[in-house]
């Protein structure tokens, strides 16, 4: 090992350079990075409720939507202001790139009768029709018509939705794009026409374009000011400006051939992905921040500035290797979730702190040896408060351990108190315009949280069959009848509006026809009847074997939706099993996936803690101190999980995420403090003398990366994507947690367990740990 450091010192500007070089062949390949801002890039390609959900897209010829709310400047959607907003919301709606089909009070099918035939005409044809009787008329059939009050009008028509169905191109981010350009044109024309109104959009496509936007936000603000504040932290720590420009480069380094490789590999950006570049420049700088502070020690006792990096190299050799891999493994725990996207992030994560690892070897003795000082360097920042921090170790009573451990037992029950929620809604800032959508939407009018169901009749034309058609009438009515729901709508409610047409409006017609052809001549007046351009393919399959219902909820909670996907499953198996139909949406695949990564938080952290235990073993050379080691890092989470339970409550699937990476994160500090304390428990010093001598050398180093990890890693909660802003919180909090016990409680159980009998078979100076 003294060799091969002295041989990086050596030719430290030929690996630099050979560095350097990677580094540009890495750059050319950022022109290639992809951003992905599909919603669904958050489930694996084999989620049986992403297929389920494809599967009913295809069968209905299910299109992107995009849903504009209209407020007038009066509050009345039913005045003659109102259904020119309206009106001219929808022309223009029309007119958007890939629009297909707009539906709005102005433009929905009224069914009627004319002699023997069906009538179906749109309320508005124009904005001259626009009487004070034909609008009283408008307010009574939206009012009287469930597939309209609450869904196209609030109940209250204050509010108004135009639903706009667009058939999206091959290339999907530029369609959202046009879309969104051509959105927020026709949004500044309806505005600039209809002083005091106001117009918000809302609806897959809405979400998409906010995905991209925080991603973009993320790249361009929040990631710079990472990477400026911890270059600051580090002057200001280590008093040098060769440091910081070593450390500079090797971020620099370390951040662009991973990120190029990464590319390169098929690796896309989407917003959890984003985090990647901002970890691996906070996890590269940690790494010099090491060598540099040993190297300024070393400098202080009186070695050339070769031979102090020399040494500092050497000595801190293990411990890095072994804080670099354990980290490393600590992201690529997040393999073991349900989420695509985490685990991409895991994997980016673990090569560039691979990546920083070697550059940190090949790149930082060539910058910070390229003008050696002459002078003696000034102290460290932190020595005088570390010497206090000893005294206060070295003097900590056993009770004070035994207090924190069972604070540490009682937060652990308050973890097991966690739920796990994934709202969609919640996955952005409250700053962001979708945000502020969704909540209008969520007073306003229904359909915004659903979920769907395919029930098949088994038969070509199966549509038709009365008795099918009365299955799926009483499944409706036992959903409307759940507290959840606020409302149901299939083909079946077209029917028995039809039924009710052709007898005079008669409710006692409302129902389903007794016979099959009664129907199918119904259906066949209705879609020759219908305008152009309006058809039934989103309620009923192309062959006409299977209709869809739509499912609208009052609520979003992951409880709420799997109970009553559950309920409703149970009750389709003992009533109608022919019919059994799981239902979907993305609504339910983000409650599942909250559900199923309560595994991952299991798997993911046991096999993290199992690998890391065994690395420290071995770097230890101690199955002891190993298994010791294991105790100040496990706990810190424990306590930032538990005082989150007893603050919020609850977590998204992002938090639960956190656990697998922070057992990673936060041995780095143990490993360092204890293998400079075995070391000096190896050369004969005593418990406390160690403790001190640890402290002292290492400790210093444990606080500016600890304080610099947490300062980077939190401004990410900057991030207006609040799965970003949850995990970063953690991450932080876990970091500084873990700092405090390795300075406090590690010592004192280090000295505590000394004491006991038999902990060293052999004497100090001649033992050999086992």
């Amino acid at each position: 090992m003294p060799g091969l450091m002295h041989h990086l010192v050596q030719y430290r500007i030929r690996y630099a350079v050979a560095t350097a070089a990677l580094l540009l062949v890495s750059c050319f390949q950022l022109a290639h990075m992809a951003f992905n801002g599909d919603i669904n890039v958050m489930f694996d390609r084999n989620d049986p409720y992403l297929i389920r959900l494809q599967e009913l897209h295809d069968t209905y010829e299910e299109s992107a939507y995009l849903l504009m709310l209209v407020e007038p400047a009066g509050r009345d959607v039913f005045s003659p202001e109102g259904m020119r907003l309206i009106q001219t919301v929808t022309d223009k709606a029309a007119l958007l790139p890939y629009s297909q089909r707009v539906d709005s009070l102005t433009r929905f099918p009224h069914v009627s009768v004319d002699g023997d035939s069906l009538k179906i005409e749109d309320s508005l044809t124009s904005a001259s029709d626009m009487t004070p009787a034909l609008i009283a008329r408008i307010r009574q059939l939206s009012m009287d018509d469930p597939r309209v009050r609450g869904r196209l009008v609030s109940k209250e028509g204050e509010v108004a939705a135009i639903a706009v169905t667009l058939a999206m191109p091959d290339n999907h981010l530029k369609g959202i794009l046009a879309v969104k350009r051509a959105s927020r044109i026709l949004r500044d024309e309806v505005l600039s026409a209809f002083p005091g109104a106001s117009l918000l959009f809302t609806g897959e496509l809405e979400v998409e374009n906010a995905i991209l936007d925080v991603t973009m936000d993320d790249m361009l603000r929040v990631n710079p000011l990472v990477f400026a504040t911890i270059f600051l932290l580090t002057g200001v720590f280590l008093r040098s400006l060769m440091a910081t420009a070593a450390s500079i480069a090797v971020v620099g380094a370390a951040t662009g051939i991973a990120m190029g490789l990464l590319i390169r590999i098929g690796f896309d950006i989407n917003p959890i992905t984003m985090m990647a570049p901002a970890i691996i420049m906070v996890l590269a700088v940690a790494d010099a921040i090491h060598i540099l502070t040993q190297y300024v020690l070393y400098q202080q006792k009186g070695h050339s500035a070769v031979q102090a990096m020399t040494l500092s190299l050497q000595h801190n050799a293990r411990p890095v290797c072994g804080t670099s891999f354990t980290t490393a493994i600590g992201f690529l725990g997040l393999n073991f979730g349900d989420s695509p996207p985490f685990r991409d992030m895991g994997n980016m994560a673990a090569v560039g702190v691979l990546c920083a690892f070697v550059c940190t070897y090949t790149v930082l003795p060539a910058v910070m040896l390229l003008v050696p000082s002459v002078r003696q360097p000034r102290p460290l920042a932190l020595r005088g408060l570390m010497r206090r921090v000893a005294r206060m170790a070295v003097r900590m009573p056993p009770v004070t351990l035994l207090l924190v451990l069972a604070v540490v037992g009682y937060l652990l029950v308050e973890t097991g108190r966690l739920r796990v929620n994934d709202d969609l809604a919640h996955y952005f800032d409250e700053s962001l315009e979708i945000q502020q959508s969704i909540q209008f939407a969520r007073q306003h009018v229904q359909g915004v949280e659903y979920v769907l169901y395919s029930l098949d009749s088994g038969q070509s034309d199966g549509i038709n069959d009365p008795a099918f058609l009365h299955k799926v009438d009483d499944f409706s009515h036992w959903l409307r009848q759940q507290p959840e729901v606020v409302g149901v709508d299939s083909y079946v409610d077209l029917v028995k509006d039809i039924h009710q047409a052709m007898h005079q409006d008669d409710s006692a017609f409302y129902r389903v026809p007794d016979r099959r052809d009664l129907i199918a001549q119904y259906l066949l007046l209705y879609e020759i009847a219908l305008p152009e351009g309006v058809d039934l393919t989103r309620d009923i399959s192309r062959d006409r074997s299977s209709v869809r219902l739509v499912v609208n909820l009052a609520a979003s909670e992951n409880q709420t939706l799997l109970d009553i996907e559950r309920r409703a499953d149970q009750w389709l198996l003992q009533h109608y099993p022919e019919l059994r139909d799981r239902g979907t949406s993305q609504l339910l695949m983000f409650a599942h996936l909250g559900t199923n990564i309560i595994h991952s938080m299991i798997d993911g952290p046991l096999f993290t803690l199992l690998f890391v235990t065994v690395m420290m073993m071995v770097g230890l050379r101690s199955v002891r101190f190993g298994l010791l080691s294991m105790l100040p890092n496990v706990c810190p989470p424990i306590v930032v999980y538990g005082v989150w339970s007893l603050l919020v409550g609850e977590v998204n699937h992002a938090a639960a995420m956190t656990f697998s990476i922070c057992l990673g994160l936060v041995v780095d500090d143990t490993i360092h403090l204890m293998s400079k304390y075995v070391d000096g428990r190896r050369t004969g010093l005593t418990a406390e003398e160690a403790v001190q001598e640890a402290l002292l050398s290492s400790g210093t180093a444990v606080v500016i990366t600890s304080l610099t990890l947490v300062a980077g890693i939190g401004l990410l909660s900057l991030s207006h994507f609040t799965v970003n802003d949850t995990m970063s919180l953690m991450l932080a909090g876990i970091i500084l947690t873990a700092l405090v016990f390795d300075l406090l409680m590690l010592p004192a159980l280090l000295m505590w367990c000394d004491r006991i009998k038999g902990w060293y078979p052999a004497p100090v100076n001649q033992v050999k740990l086992q």
